[in-house]
């Protein structure tokens, strides 16, 4: 009897041991699944009365994507007829109120250029809450460009987060080409590298640029920059195994993940992809 009172005992508490941590893991999952946005978004917005200072000819543009959300954009413009439009879609911090070097970089190479802000950033209004806001907002906003430059005169171009947008972009549409500037395999990939232990159904902004580039078949260009301590350039490179004989991949020696824009490798060769040579 007393042995047999013992095992009933143990066996109680292993069960409530495991109960207990089911409940934490649990809270764990829905924990990462409500803080997400605060992990993965740093936004500055701005005043709707802020003036934009560019010394060069723009428009502030304004995109309806639902009832209570709008994204604000900055369309820059060359003096002389363009040979097209590059969209750029940033990173996960800031605004479109940026260093102006960025715009000039393909303005010089005579292309408009179009910067939207995501929802909460800048002036764009509404709120994030998965990636269908955050990669749909960007598909309606490339859908009305196409009301005013022809497809194939259309450039994207994406930075750290945006790249993965970039690329979802890219595969739903026929643009002249897709450029990527510091990127990552996925966001569930990231995941994978920080929190391995929780299911990959959480992820709210899975971004799957490895899915993307499969279906892309406009010329890709992909800068990875060597020294970059935010998204692990070892995992980024693993894109490489979907890109083919008309796709190209450079490693910026030396570079960290911030000013890939002023890389002198970058303001090389972006004349010649930006017109697939």
């Amino acid at each position: 009897m007393y042995i047999n009172s013992q095992m009933t005992k143990t066996k109680k508490s292993l069960l409530s041991t495991l109960i207990t941590l089911c409940v934490l893991y649990i809270g764990v999952c829905v924990y990462f699944y409500n803080i997400q946005n605060s992990i993965l978004f740093a936004p500055r917005p701005l005043p709707e009365n802020h003036s934009f200072t560019y010394d060069f000819n723009f428009e502030e543009r304004r995109f309806g994507v639902t009832d209570d959300a709008t994204i604000h954009a900055i369309h820059a413009k060359v003096s002389d007829s363009s040979k097209g439009l590059v969209i750029y879609f940033h990173g996960n911090a800031g605004n479109n109120d940026t260093s102006p070097a960025k715009f000039n970089l393909f303005m010089n190479e005579g292309y408009d250029v179009l910067y939207p802000d995501y929802r909460g950033f800048g002036k764009s209004t509404g709120n994030l809450k998965n990636e269908e806001d955050l990669v749909g907002d960007m598909k309606i906003v490339y859908s009305e460009m196409t009301k005013e430059y022809e497809e194939s005169e259309i450039f994207i171009v994406g930075y750290s987060m945006g790249s993965g947008v970039a690329a979802q972009v890219t595969a739903a549409n026929n643009p002249k080409g897709l450029m990527i500037w510091t990127p990552y395999y996925s966001m569930i990939d990231m995941k994978n590298a920080s929190y391995p232990f929780l299911p990959s159904f959480l992820v709210r902004y899975p971004l799957r640029t490895d899915l993307a580039l499969q279906k892309i078949k406009e010329p890709i260009t992909i800068f990875y920059a060597e020294n970059d301590q935010v998204l692990p350039v070892e995992r980024a490179i693993k894109l490489n195994q979907f890109l083919d004989e008309n796709d190209q991949h450079y490693m910026l020696k030396g570079q960290g993940h911030n000013g890939v824009f002023l890389n002198n490798e970058v303001r090389q060769r972006v004349p010649r992809i930006l017109n697939n040579k």
